[in-house]
């Protein structure tokens, strides 16, 4: 049975329709046309996605003719995904196009799902409701780029038999509208031309014109004027239609399409939209707007549809367009297999049984295909096969893995190209009987010529291989070319390389015969391709060879040898890695010690002395076979002792050869790279990513032998006791817990959950009597253990940050918290003083923030009951109350209360100097029981300074006031002579610090300097007075004064400051200071002085008031010719002047 008999559509007889490519267009009416279109519906296969898309389509549409809009659709999709073609299948079911033997679309299209005809069926019911049905479709790049409404329109011209250019359809659409198409269009073609291309030529067509003439003689005066009214009444539009242009036009056109003028049910295609936009914001608010006018202004006909590579939320421009384009289509690669399937691997019924047969009896051969690797033979590949047979699933994947890595543009790897590529292997093993399978290697001999043209297989290299003359050679260079391509960096590596076993794999075309044979083959022509220089080979793959990757695999090859007769530079490389896998190790073992939860770390040291063991980290001494010996190693550990927490590490000298070759190849590989820099060629890029692909191969097989090196390490304690586990970080975990015991002996001490501890450290903070309760301890806080030894570290003094760090550290490895909690209790109960900054921290104020910066010191003295009740007692002396146990936190506030009050007994002259307070000062230095000793010492003398404080504080309240007052005064007196004698009297008593004196000295000097005021302030007052009454009279002997009205005077002595003066309030001190404080005694004589000046000025302002004012008098303007005029004009004036004059003053203007 020959393989086109088994499958149902045979491909030798059968081309692919378009070669899988389909073109949105409106079919022209030729046979070849509507063969590529009848064969492209009868395999369009409508499932998954494009199945779903067009059903979503469809049934949006029926639901808005009920509605007032309708919601656009919007498709999406990589390149070749299958968008145009769905698109273009869609317009022709839509239409039900039918064909010249009366086939129609819908009929073609085999396995049309069952909803998809119900709503093509409902479609038909609401065409014949409306104008019909009407489908128009095209891609908007061969529209004009700039015009977009233009472009649009120019797509429904074309699907309606208009021509496309806007001012040729508007001239059609003209003809019929008068009536005169058919005889216009009759006299073009009786004259022997073609319609289309003679109204190409309209403005100029001299057919045109007098055809237009016959139907119309007053469309045009002549001929000649034919062509300027055409180009008038039909411009060629350099500008796009306004909104209201293209939607009168829409409408228009749908309407002459459907039937009894009614708008057909249409669907609108706009294909290539995405790319039309581009990055134009103007073209993509114009689409905008075109979607919202089809959609709501045609009567819920029209289905718009656009279509695009991209989502519409996946780019800044289309995602403007959201809220018009509701209905989302996204196609995807997930169908490609399907459509392949049923497109041109579907069996005939009668043959599958015969396939089943065949691949169970060669199921060895078929399972061998590419074992061992990602996308070697699966459980799932059982329910396929049959149906991808003869494409075998292992190489539909390896082909799927290829396509991505040599067509990263994504034109080459999708349904477009693999239904072509599929096809085309198929249509070369038609004749062949069953049991021949597509060979891996068919992909290259279909795409190389593509390849060459993307710039992904170098020119030089296809040449190559095309010069060989072995066609098995050819064939494997080819597979290899394909493999090289794969990525390899583990997380995209699927694990295929250019070995002779998956090379010969993936070119086996024959699952009947003995491929054996075919498998010697092989391995012999790699090996005859190797030594012809075609090949290289590196470890078991091989390389295509170029020039360029000649001198790349020469230069490789002198730094390989350079570096492998270096001993140093292996040994520091091998050092390197074998140390930075054992630190790989170390970072996955996590040691948490005790109840506490303490965490630990591990410290590896290299040197050749034995490591120090100090602080919180174990020690991990780490020595290799390649530089020292086991038993050095375990003598070591001998020595140390059985207390010593180090472990020694000894990694032995394993595949020194192995690792060596993979260092060197890495290096080399790598040092290549470096010196060869970016190439310039293709052929450069490709020995770059071969050399590439051996360093990622070296760099594997280099950590794997590191892996398998350290891996072997041996683990021992000290005292030379081995660890065993499975792996190195179980053998060093283990080994580690042991060594926290040898590290920390006392951590048991501390040991307690950390929720424990910080209860511990709230209790201290509040001065619990039984701060460790918790921890069931209820004795005295300096005996706990940890208060013991906090006690003795602290010895003669240490900071916080010092006690932490010991006690942290070997032997004791006590958590922070239980050290803290510690300080803070025997703080609280008064046994330990803290200070920072050189102040004392006062009980209960020590937390956990404060301790690394505290200075601890052990309390040596101290304060007996009888003392601490003299203490409270010195306190209330000043208000501060104290209970029993809160001496040392009162003490700094009677301290700092006996301080402010001495400050407030004293001061600047007049009152005595501040007393002294630096005995207090000293004490308050001082911390804990020294300050209260301190304190108790001062019992008998202080109260009595304190009592001696108060009285002055109060007499200074007293007195303070009434010196402010003098002073006042004395400085508004202090010109007159009478004042000297209280002048001296005040100085006296600031020069002696009088003001507390026993007997108060202010009284009297307030009583004579009050006297002498009230006096001063009279004797201004009445020379005031004296003066204001004399301009007074001067005012009332003047003649012009009497001139005025009693108002005019008002104001004018109101104006110059001419008022009688007021009695100043001379009654009591305050309103003689108040008095002289608002106006002092020079400016009061001032006043009465300037009385004369001002009864001047306002005498000077009373004459001008009462001088007359000039009027203004116009002349009489006129042309005099003779000397009577002229002697009448004079009298007229001159009697016009003297009636003013008698008025008063005038100006003649």
């Amino acid at each position: 049975m020959l393989l086109k008999e088994v499958l149902l559509r045979d491909p030798s007889r059968n081309p692919l329709a378009n070669n899988g490519q389909a073109r949105i267009q409106n079919e022209a009416a030729d046979e070849k046309m509507i063969a590529q279109l009848r064969g492209e519906l009868s395999s369009f296969v409508c499932k998954g996605q494009y199945g779903d898309g067009m059903l979503r389509i469809l049934e949006s549409f029926l639901r808005s003719q009920s509605q007032a809009s309708v919601k656009a659709a919007w498709v999406s999709g990589f390149y070749g995904s299958g968008k145009s073609h769905l698109l273009k299948m869609l317009c022709h079911l839509w239409q039900n196009t039918v064909f010249p033997d009366g086939a129609t679309a819908r009929s073609l299209v085999p396995d049309l799902p069952e909803e998809i005809r119900n709503a093509l069926l409902e479609l038909d019911i609401a065409g014949r409701k409306s104008g019909g049905l009407l489908a128009a479709a095209g891609t908007l790049p061969s529209g004009t780029s700039d015009l977009v409404r233009q472009s649009v329109l120019a797509i429904l011209f074309r699907a309606v038999g208009l021509p496309d250019q806007y001012q040729l359809a508007h001239f059609q659409l003209w003809l019929e509208e008068q009536g005169f198409l058919d005889q216009v269009k009759g006299d073009v073609e009786a004259a022997g031309k073609q319609w289309q291309k003679e109204l190409g030529d309209l403005y100029v067509s001299p057919i045109i014109r007098e055809a237009l003439l016959k139907c119309d003689p007053d469309f045009a005066s002549s001929k000649a004027q034919v062509g300027e009214a055409l180009r008038k009444q039909f411009p060629l539009r350099s500008t796009d239609l306004t909104s209201a242009e293209f939607l009168a036009t829409f409408q228009q056109v749908l309407r002459r399409a459907g039937k009894g003028g009614k708008i057909p049910c249409t669907i609108f295609i706009l294909d290539e939209v995405q790319q039309y936009i581009g990055t134009s914001v103007d073209r993509s608010v114009t689409i905008t707007e075109i979607a919202e006018v089809l959609s709501k202004q045609l009567d819920s006909q029209v289905m718009l549809v656009a279509a695009g590579q991209s989502a519409l939320s996946g780019q800044e421009l289309l995602a403007k367009m959201l809220d018009r384009f509701l209905i989302l289509v996204q196609l995807s690669d997930t169908d490609v297999e399907v459509v392949t399937r049923e497109v041109l691997l579907q069996k005939r019924p009668a043959a599958r049984a015969d396939v089943e047969k065949l691949l169970s009896r060669h199921a060895g051969e078929v399972s061998r295909q590419l074992q061992g690797t990602k996308i070697g033979e699966r459980a799932t590949d059982q329910k396929t096969i049959v149906d991808d047979y003869p494409l075998l699933p292992a190489r539909r994947r390896f082909w799927e893995e290829c396509f991505r890595q040599v067509d990263a543009a994504g034109t080459q790897s999708q349904l477009r190209s693999q239904l072509g590529i599929i096809h085309e292997s198929l249509e070369k093993l038609a004749d062949r009987s069953l049991g021949a399978v597509i060979p891996a290697d068919q992909l290259y001999s279909i795409l190389a010529s593509k390849l060459i043209g993307t710039g992904v297989l170098p020119r030089g290299i296809y040449d190559r291989i095309s010069a060989l003359s072995d066609r098995l050679a050819q064939r494997i260079c080819g597979l290899i070319f394909l493999i090289g391509q794969l990525k390899t960096e583990s997380s995209a590596d699927i694990g295929v390389r250019a070995t002779a076993e998956h090379i010969a794999d993936l070119l086996v075309e024959d699952l009947t015969v003995d491929n054996g044979k075919l498998r010697t083959d092989v391995v012999a022509q790699l090996k005859q391709l190797t030594d012809d220089g075609i090949l290289m080979r590196v470890g078991s793959e091989y390389r295509i060879q170029t020039e360029e990757g000649r001198a790349w695999d020469d230069e490789f090859r002198k730094r390989e040898a350079k570096f492998k007769n270096n001993a140093a530079d292996f040994d520091e490389q091998r050092d390197q890695l074998l140390a930075a896998e054992v630190d790989q190790a170390l970072k996955g073992i996590k040691l948490i010690q005790g109840q506490a939860k303490v965490s630990r770390s591990l410290v590896t040291y290299r040197g050749q002395d034995h490591p120090q063991v100090s602080g919180e980290t174990i020690p991990v001494w780490i020595r290799d076979g390649f530089s020292s010996t086991e038993k050095a190693m375990t003598d070591a550990a001998i020595a140390a002792g059985i207390e010593s927490p180090t472990l020694y590490v000894f990694i032995p000298k394993k595949s020194r050869e192995e690792l060596l070759a993979a260092i060197a190849t890495y290096e080399a590989a790598h040092q290549t790279i470096q010196a060869k820099g970016a190439p310039a060629t293709q052929e450069g890029e490709l020995a770059k990513s071969a050399m590439e692909s051996r360093r990622k191969l070296a760099e594997g097989e280099r950590s794997r032998l590191v892996v398998e090196i350290v891996g072997a390490a041996k683990v021992f304690q000290g005292g030379g006791n081995e660890v065993f586990g499975l792996a190195l970080d179980a053998k060093l975990k283990s080994a580690a817990e042991d060594s926290l015991i040898r590290l920390f002996p006392q951590f048991g001490k501390a040991d307690a959950p950390s929720a424990a501890w910080e209860n511990c450290i709230k209790r201290a903070r509040a001065s619990h009597e039984q701060p460790f309760q918790t921890l069931k301890y209820e004795g005295p806080i300096e005996q706990h253990p940890v208060c013991q030894q906090v006690r003795q570290t602290i010895g003669s003094g240490k900071t916080g940050t010092q006690v932490r760090k010991e006690l942290e550290s070997t032997p004791f490895g006590w958590p922070r918290d239980a050290v803290d909690a510690a300080l803070i209790a025997l703080h609280s109960s008064q046994q330990l003083i803290a200070t920072l900054n050189g102040t004392a921290v006062e009980r209960g104020q020590l937390d956990q923030n404060r301790i690394p910066k505290a200075e601890f010191r052990i309390e040596k003295t101290s304060i007996s009951l009888d003392d601490r009740l003299k203490l409270r007692k010195l306190f209330q002396s000043l208000d501060v109350k104290c209970s029993s146990g809160e001496e040392s936190e009162k003490a700094s506030e009677f301290l700092r209360a006996a301080i402010s009050l001495a400050a407030e007994a004293g001061g600047d002259a007049p009152l005595p100097a501040k007393p002294s307070v630096s005995d207090l000062h000293d004490i308050q230095i001082l911390a804990g029981n020294d300050r209260l000793a301190a304190l108790r010492d001062v019992t008998d003398t202080l109260p009595s300074k304190i009592a001696d404080w108060k009285k002055a504080k109060s007499l200074i309240a007293q007195r303070e006031p009434a010196w402010n007052s003098v002073g006042r005064l004395a400085s508004h007196v202090s010109s007159l002579q009478a004042a000297d004698g209280a002048l001296k009297h005040i100085e006296a008593i600031r020069v002696g610090r009088l003001l507390l004196d026993p007997t108060d000295p202010i009284p009297p000097i307030r009583s004579e300097l009050t006297g002498i005021a009230r006096q001063a302030l009279n004797d201004a007052f009445q020379l005031h007075e004296a003066a204001y009454e004399h301009g007074i009279d001067l005012l009332n002997s003047s003649p012009v004064w009497a001139k005025l009205s009693e108002q005019q005077r008002a104001q004018l002595l109101t104006s110059h400051g001419v008022t009688s003066p007021t009695k100043p309030d001379t009654s009591s001190d305050s309103s003689i200071l108040g008095a002289l404080d608002a106006r002092n005694l020079t400016a009061r004589r001032a006043e009465a002085d300037a009385v004369s000046g001002r009864v001047s000025n306002a005498l000077n302002a009373a004459a001008i008031l009462i001088e007359p004012k000039v009027k203004a008098i116009s002349v009489e303007k006129a042309i005099l010719k003779s000397a009577d005029e002229v002697k009448q004009w004079s009298e007229r004036q001159q009697k016009a002047l003297l009636e003013a004059v008698e008025k008063g003053p005038v100006q003649v203007q």
